[in-house]
């Protein structure tokens, strides 16, 4: 027995370092399953937290996005009201200026029978019964509703791509809600337009293939805004992460089945893990320090707060990371604190919100905007309010300039004495002073977006004489009827605008008269010398005295008329004013209706009479060389169909058709607009007269080799051939035609035949009995124009 012991000694060796091996490998495993889960749940860790920095990142792209279409649709609104304050009509505002595509009125959308614009109306009814404004179109479009204090609702429609802000490369917007529209890199509509909830999150469409997406509500609209991008849950980053982890693992996993270093191994992954752990966080850091853009989040709570490092540098605090939420506010600028505390408290679930401030150590010398809304946190559910906070101190320091160089220039422009005006690239008035508004009786008139045609031809009543400068045509001297003298000057800006501006230059001109005067007395005096030397010098007097005599003569005729005009007008526009209330029953009705027909007889006679002035003083002044006109290259087409719409009321009143053609690309004429719009009325007054019920007439535009004919064509009564060479001398008319009971002085075709002329043109007519009239203007086309193509010739 002895003697065996040693023997099964050595027998129970073996299984002992067996059983020590076991354990020491189940160790072994164990530790290693250990590593390999912390490895694991480590690198989770910092996948989510990339994870979580991009969907912030997406969300404040999202934030931003709605914020910029709610500006365009603010900023649209602010111009409809500003319109519809001015008195314009909606089929009269300009839609490109108020940034959309069309309008129409609420009540004639819903009234059309067009189904897709009653459609629309349906459609922004439901906007306003719901409180909202924008809305989104099967077709992509914008709908904006606009409810004024007073008046009918306007409908806007727009593009969603023009009001949409630029995406970067790689990204969808999707707008969300009754219907779904896109836009982005290659981006797609879902099939089943189905709403996407808001908030953060990451959708599933494989086992590989992943996007992140965020999406806000959008203020009172019935839709809402998703920014997504794809976020594959293997990338070219996450690789490198998981080699890397891959080998660390395999560090502890050679030591154990090499039985070396277990210790030392496991200490080395530690210590692994903790410098990753810290790279990642020193990466966070970096890349908000880079884009100065803050982290932070609000837990109301438990009255705490978290900002990262960068947050708490731009608020101007020591620490960072966990805080109170007290300390949080502390750092902002007294004033300010409510403002912040007021957003918080009032955020809400996808309701973005931004806040100005200045921190309490800046105290009003830099600032900051911090932006965010209400999320959900994923552990507990505890309502936290996070976002973003960067340095605005720059761009509220520009838009101080700005503000302060505008009202500068404002005020500048406004005690300027002298008429001041800006137009915009389509001659539409962007600003004016008070000095054009009073200078030219223009109160009435002016608006911001009103045409410069239409000024000029309101200014018109204020100016008594116009003259433009041979050296320079953007230099025109304006008498006004109270005695003042401007001299008007107009320059082109580098946008493509114009600029108008006026000095006073009265006593300038009154000089230059007195100078006139001293040097007409003067020529007198050399006369009267030259009459003392003889026989031919009193021939000489007598010719001066009777050509004083004939000019005392004509001046006299001209006060005559002038005095005449006077006294015959006053009376004429009572006659005509009161007139006018009997027929329109101003104050009540007149019991018979034969009243009623005296005073219209009353009144259209007055009218006559005041239009028989009226020609009788332009023909008096054409004989006297008198009358002048300020020819400028025009389009002709504008004064023909001015004239056209002046009188298409009076040949609808007889039931005559009043029709104008005119070619495309007509040349420009050197005419004086006022002069032309007259000779066209002038034409179109005779052809109705002389034209029965049912009748057509037609005028045309078109060029004749260097001419411009304006011809106007009836269906009248015609005139013989044996006179047609007398009508257009002054008080002819033909005695004949059956039509001579209307009354007339014959002085229309006398005045257009004198102003074609005026013009460097001719005037013809040609008529045949019972089948009607042509009369024909020829005015020559502009000679810029004409010179131009002989060069090129």
């Amino acid at each position: 027995m002895a003697g065996n012991r040693p023997k099964n000694q050595k027998a129970e060796t073996p299984a002992t370092d067996d059983e020590s091996t076991g354990s020491l490998k189940l160790i072994l495993g164990l530790t290693l399953l250990i590593v390999a889960v912390a490895l694991g749940l480590m690198a989770w860790n910092t996948h989510q937290a990339s994870q979580q920095q991009e969907l912030r990142i997406l969300q404040r792209d999202a934030l931003l996005a709605g914020e910029r279409l709610n500006k365009r649709a603010d900023r649209t609104i602010d111009r409809l009201e500003q319109e519809l304050r001015s008195g314009a009509r909606i089929s009269g505002i300009n839609a490109e200026y108020v940034g959309v595509d069309e309008l129409v009125g609420l009540n004639a959308a819903v009234s059309s029978a067009d189904e897709d614009m009653a459609g629309l109306g349906a459609m922004a009814s439901d906007l306003i019964s719901s409180n909202q404004r924008l809305g989104l179109l099967d077709d992509g479009r914008f709908v904006l509703v606009y409810v004024p204090i007073v008046g009918t609702s306007v409908i806007a429609t727009v593009d969603a791509g023009q009001w949409i802000p630029p995406i970067d490369t790689g990204a969808r917007l999707v707008l969300t809600g009754k219907v779904s529209a896109s836009f982005g890199d290659k981006s797609v509509v879902p099939p089943d337009r189905t709403v996407i909830r808001r908030g953060l999150g990451i959708s599933q469409q494989g086992f590989l293939n992943r996007s992140a997406s965020a999406c806000v509500g959008i203020g009172r609209a019935d839709f809402g805004l998703c920014m997504s991008k794809p976020n594959p849950l293997l990338t070219m980053q996450n690789g490198i992460e998981l080699s890397l982890y891959v080998l660390l693992l395999a560090a502890p996993t050679l030591a154990i089945f090499g039985l070396y270093g277990s210790l030392s191994g496991k200490s080395s992954k530690g210590t692994a893990r903790s410098k990753l752990q810290l790279q990642s966080n020193e990466k966070f850091e970096l890349a908000s320090a880079n884009a100065g853009v803050g982290f932070w989040d609000v837990r109301t709570s438990d009255a705490s707060a978290w900002v990262n490092e960068e947050a708490a540098r731009l608020l101007g605090m020591n620490d960072y990371g966990d805080v109170p939420l007290g300390h949080f506010y502390n750092h902002i600028y007294t004033k300010h604190r409510d403002l912040l505390k007021d957003a918080i408290d009032d955020a809400r679930p996808s309701q973005p919100f931004i806040a100005t401030f200045s921190t309490a150590v800046s105290a009003g010398e830099s600032w900051m905007e911090v932006r965010g809304s209400q999320n959900y946190r994923n552990d507990d559910d505890t309502a936290v309010i996070s976002g973003v906070i960067f340095d605005v101190t720059e761009s509220v320091r520009a838009r101080e300039k700005q503000k302060h160089a505008e009202s500068r220039l404002r005020n500048a422009i406004e005690s300027f004495p002298c008429p001041f005006a800006l137009w915009d690239h389509n001659k539409r008035l962007s600003y004016w002073n008070r000095a054009f508004e009073t200078s030219f009786d223009l109160e009435s008139v002016l608006r911001p977006g009103v045409g410069y045609e239409t000024v000029m031809l309101a200014r018109s009543g204020k100016v008594i004489s116009e003259r433009t400068s041979p050296d320079d045509s953007g230099v025109t001297l304006l008498g006004l009827r109270n005695g003042e003298w401007v001299k008007l000057v107009e320059r082109a800006t580098p946008a493509g605008g114009l600029i108008t501006f006026g000095l006073d230059v009265t006593n300038d001109v009154r000089n230059e008269d007195q100078l006139t005067k001293q040097k007409k007395k003067l020529k007198g005096l050399v006369q009267e010398l030259e009459r003392s030397e003889g026989h031919n010098a009193e021939l000489a007097r007598k010719y001066n005295d009777e050509r004083a005599k004939a000019e005392r003569s004509a001046d006299s005729k001209s006060a005559f008329l002038a005095n005449m005009s006077h006294e015959l007008r006053t009376p004429l526009n009572a006659i005509n004013g009161f007139s006018e209330i009997l027929v329109n029953e101003m104050y009540g009705p007149l019991g018979d209706r034969r009243y009623g027909e005296y005073a219209q007889d009353i009144l259209t006679s007055g009218q006559h009479l005041l239009d028989m002035i009226n020609d009788i003083l332009d023909i008096a002044k054409i004989e006297a060389g008198k009358m002048t006109i300020d020819p400028k290259p025009i389009d002709l087409v504008d004064p023909v169909d001015a004239a056209v719409r002046m009188i298409r009321r009076k040949s609808e009143d007889k039931g005559i058709q009043l029709s104008l053609q005119a070619e495309d690309a007509l040349p420009e004429v050197d005419a004086d607009h006022r002069a032309v719009r007259q000779m066209v009325l002038n034409l179109l007054s005779n052809a109705i007269k002389f034209t029965d019920a049912g009748g057509r007439i037609h005028v045309a535009v078109q060029q004749k080799d260097n001419f411009v004919r304006i011809a106007v064509r009836d269906t009248g009564v015609g005139i013989p051939k044996e006179h047609l060479p007398r009508l257009a001398q002054p008080f002819e008319q033909v005695q004949e035609t059956r039509e001579r009971n209307y009354e007339g002085t014959g002085l229309g075709l006398a005045l257009t035949k004198s102003f074609a002329e005026m013009h460097g043109g001719r005037f013809t007519i040609a008529s045949e009995m019972g089948k009607g009239t042509m009369v024909s203007i020829y005015l020559p086309v502009s000679t810029d124009i004409i010179r131009s193509d002989r060069n090129v010739a």
